[in-house]
């Protein structure tokens, strides 16, 4: 069954009692870098206590040494996975793959809030943003990451063309997109091969958020 994982965009309190009320269910809890900024370590392990995967999804894009210490450190936390961009490149990535050894590493290709036009003014070559994002991805592949984070637009190429475990953002069932560009319905995105689907405000801003876990687990168990 794929992974739900519900993105913790609160204050550490609220963050906090949202993991305790979901906390029966069989989710994954991402903590980003504004939430890790406000909670530090200590809200990891506060979250590793109640027995469910962290998702520290800090997007590390820097030099091959300080991802290489990233990683590390993430290891010591206990995340079980952590994001790093693919852009940082293959020294980067290979450097980050060495040091893994509990934590899953994931590449990130191209943000759901970008479209062609961010390929425009990257002036890359590439002519289309799927062309890019699977260039990220067998990147990703060949470094020996363990997954890729990628739109659900691009997704069914990337699980064709890689195999890789796949993370999606830019999941919605309520409201407008706000500012993912590249987005889909949970069922639509496990239907084109989706591990894991990334959920935030839906479900924290939903007024009843085990009913709204409830409801997308149901739908993406069939």
């Amino acid at each position: 069954m794929p992974k739900l994982c519900v993105a913790l965009d609160l204050d550490p309190e609220e963050a906090l009692n949202l993991v305790r009320k979901l906390s029966v269910y069989p989710v994954v809890f991402k903590v980003g870098p504004v939430l890790f900024l406000k909670g530090g370590p200590d809200l990891i392990r506060r979250i590793r206590e109640t027995g469910k995967e962290v998702f520290l999804d800090l997007k590390v894009h820097d030099i091959p040494n300080t991802v290489r210490e990233v990683v590390s450190r993430a290891e010591e936390l206990g995340a079980d996975y952590l994001t790093l961009h693919t852009l940082a490149g293959k020294e980067a990535l290979r450097e980050a793959v060495e040091v893994s050894e509990r934590v899953k590493l994931v590449g990130v290709t191209l943000l759901t809030s970008h479209d062609e036009g961010y390929l425009r003014f990257l002036r890359a070559g590439f002519e289309s943003v799927e062309e890019m994002v699977l260039h990220l991805a067998h990147l990703a592949k060949e470094t020996g990451l363990y997954g890729v984070v990628c739109s659900p637009l691009e997704l069914k190429t990337v699980k064709e063309k890689t195999g890789l475990f796949t993370v999606v953002p830019g999941i919605r069932i309520f409201g407008s997109a706000e500012d993912h560009r590249r987005f889909s319905t949970p069922q639509e995105a496990v239907r084109r091969g989706a591990d894991m689907i990334v959920m935030g405000r839906d479900i924290y801003k939903s007024g009843d958020p085990e009913r709204v876990v409830s409801h997308v687990l149901e739908s993406i168990g069939d």
